[in-house]
């Protein structure tokens, strides 16, 4: 049964999934959703379509809403979809099948699965702080989860997991305004890194040009050997180039009064997951 799985990956969490999954999935093919974006014209080409992806402000990363506006599903007779996320609340679901309404289709089997938090907010504070035994006990869960979650794909059957691993829940209004206006939600999510969100390097970054590299938008320029962030280009907020820096050198400031966005936050990316897979997704 061949399967195409299309993932989008900031700090490599999702495509460790998408590449565990893949190992389970002998015919699946893994398609980066930043490449496929780049095409006049996108169209399934499998009985079985998969989408893995981290959450982003409880919802779907911007380049799978601006996929699944843009993309020919109609060889889809069976939709599946992971996300990962580093306990935070998940509507991902709600806004993807309120897409694939257009087409007439919907997600078949959904799951999430909590991974090492990636987003540099004070991270000594949340429940899926870095360390060596927080890091193997989620990798564990995740083999396991994935495991049961490959026979559901390969039996094509319904699954809608309960979730139950939610370690920082929301409040019901965030919720309601995510599921009545998704497309408003997803505006102002570029809104906010457009405009409260400034990066920028210190004295000790060398000039290696990494963040060029694995920015998915091509936002970032090295001129003078410093980085430089276009303000014409929209940031997807990822944060790789911060978490894939080696000198630690890229920064965050908000015009918000958050204490984490400091000098002080850690850095991570999935340690399988190299800079160079990150690039990869542009190709």
């Amino acid at each position: 049964m061949k399967i195409e799985i299309y993932y989008f990956s900031g700090t490599g969490n999702s495509l460790h999934v998408a590449r565990e999954l893949q190992k389970r999935l002998t015919k699946a093919i893994l398609v980066p959703v930043i490449g496929a974006l780049k095409k006049e014209r996108i169209k399934t080409n499998t009985a079985s379509v998969g989408f893995i992806f981290p959450n982003f402000c409880l919802s779907i990363p911007m380049p799978i809403y601006d996929f699944l506006k843009k993309a020919d599903l109609s060889s889809a007779q069976y939709i599946f979809a992971i996300c990962t996320r580093g306990g935070s609340q998940n509507e991902a679901f709600y806004s993807i099948n309120t897409l694939l309404k257009r087409q007439n289709k919907h997600i078949q089997s959904q799951m999430t699965i909590n991974m090492p938090w990636n987003i540099p907010i004070g991270k000594e504070d949340l429940p899926n702080s870095i360390n060596e035994e927080k890091m193997k006990q989620l990798e564990e869960n995740l083999q396991k989860k994935l495991d049961y979650f490959s026979k559901i794909i390969i039996t094509k059957r319904d699954y809608q997991e309960e979730d139950l691993e939610i370690v920082m829940p929301v409040p019901s209004w965030i919720k309601m305004l995510n599921r009545l206006m998704p497309h408003l939600f997803h505006q102002s999510h570029f809104y906010f890194y457009r405009k409260m969100i400034h990066f920028y390097s210190n004295g000790k970054c060398n000039g290696c040009g990494i963040c060029t590299t694995v920015c998915p938008q091509g936002k970032i320029d090295l001129i003078d050997q410093k980085p430089v962030w276009s303000k014409e280009i929209d940031c997807l907020g990822c944060f790789a180039c911060i978490n894939y820096c080696p000198q630690k050198s890229i920064q965050v400031k908000s015009q918000l009064p958050l204490r984490s966005y400091t000098e002080q936050t850690g850095r991570y990316h999935h340690p399988l997951i190299s800079y160079r897979d990150i690039a990869h997704q542009k190709d």
